[in-house]
């Protein structure tokens, strides 16, 4: 059979593409790094990818959301503590003031003393984070608590997902730690009750306010110690999902990411094929064309 110039034409034509192709595929996974760039490049590759994508995300998102409540649990012990120094010479003050010896003005003076540390108390447990009062229960864009000492906000308790399906408290009942809800100590009112006995004078009622004193300070200490395994459940979380998520981004990039060695090898392989096959091309056509000649 006898080959003609339209035939040479379109052999070199499929090869001369077909080397073109490949050589801008290798110029392109050499020149970005990545070996799948598009679906079709590499179908089940990609689907993995886009799965650990996914998982990348979440995990990153869930080891912001975990930091964020770290830190707004931080705010709300800080706050406790400042509750726990007032209740520590709240209990000072009922101790000294429960004994004998002291005149009606000392004591009024005392009851002053505990009025300041109740006002102190209230705007500690009134503090926010970024604007939201985090003392309130899922009622956070108002004060928890009135200058009065009366709880406003609700018996919620925010939550984190801190995994798939998994969520941890992220907030503290402070109608429990500071009201007594469920059973306990009153901790302002009782406060209210140590001022009115030391205006009235009263040793001994003053002195009777030394068990509430210490019920309120345990009350603190208690939600302080549960602030603090929800803190260490937070940085647990955050460090975990640090780990998947870095976990996912390696497999990702395992999936999609061309070999560097990989990658310029096959640069140089389809540079040279195309060249071979620019020559074979041109090889073809002058042969052709000597045919023609002698005929």
């Amino acid at each position: 059979m006898r080959v003609t110039d339209a035939m040479i034409y379109g052999n070199a034509l499929r090869d001369g593409g077909a080397a073109r192709s490949r050589l801008e595929t290798a110029i392109g996974q050499a020149s970005s790094g990545k070996r799948v760039v598009h679906p079709g490049d590499d179908p089940v590759a990609a689907g993995l990818a886009t799965r650990a994508a996914s998982v990348q995300a979440q995990a990153e998102a869930t080891v912001g959301a975990a930091q964020r409540a770290a830190d707004e649990l931080g705010v709300a012990d800080g706050a406790f503590n400042d509750v726990t120094n007032a209740l520590a010479r709240a209990t000072e003050i009922a101790t000294q003031f429960g004994s004998a010896g002291y005149t009606a003005a000392q004591r009024a003076t005392a009851a002053d003393e505990v009025a300041t540390l109740q006002k102190q108390i209230i705007s500690a447990l009134n503090t926010t984070v970024e604007g939201r009062y985090v003392m309130g229960g899922t009622l956070d864009g108002r004060p928890p608590f009135d200058s009065a000492g009366n709880y406003l906000g609700d018996t919620g308790v925010r939550q984190v997902e801190v995994a798939p399906g998994v969520w941890q408290d992220a907030s503290v009942r402070a109608d429990v730690a500071m009201k007594g809800a469920g059973g306990g100590v009153d901790v302002l009112t009782m406060l209210d009750g140590l001022q009115t006995q030391l205006r009235a004078n009263n040793q001994a009622a003053v002195a009777a306010t030394l068990p509430p004193l210490a019920t309120s300070t345990d009350q603190v200490a208690l939600a302080r110690a549960q602030i603090g395994l929800d803190m260490n459940a937070f940085d647990t979380a955050a460090t975990i999902n640090k780990t998947v998520a870095t976990d996912a981004q390696t497999r990702g990039s395992h999936l999609t990411d061309a070999d560097a060695i990989e990658a310029n090898t096959a640069l140089a392989q389809a540079q040279q094929a195309l060249q071979a096959s620019l020559t074979a091309t041109a090889q073809g056509f002058k042969l052709s064309l000597l045919n023609y000649l002698s005929n």
